[in-house]
């Protein structure tokens, strides 16, 4: 089974927003899930996602990008 696609409920723009900000805040996952009415594993896969997107961008630079490493 496939992924679904980026943008489709529970992983909208808002979510993800609202994901990022409570997890840098140190909240775990069930916390995060209680607080924006979704379930825990809707939250780790919207984190999963967020957190492969940011290792990808890292781990493929555009070219004539700056190297940051």
């Amino acid at each position: 089974m496939s992924a679904p696609a980026a943008d489709t409920w529970p992983d909208t723009p808002r979510n993800r927003a609202a994901i990022a900000e409570r997890w840098a805040k140190g909240h775990d996952t069930l916390r995060i899930a209680r607080s924006i009415a979704l379930t825990e594993p809707d939250v780790c896969r919207v984190l999963a996602r967020l957190q492969d997107e940011r290792h990808a961008a890292r781990a493929n630079p555009q070219p004539g990008g700056r190297d940051v490493r």
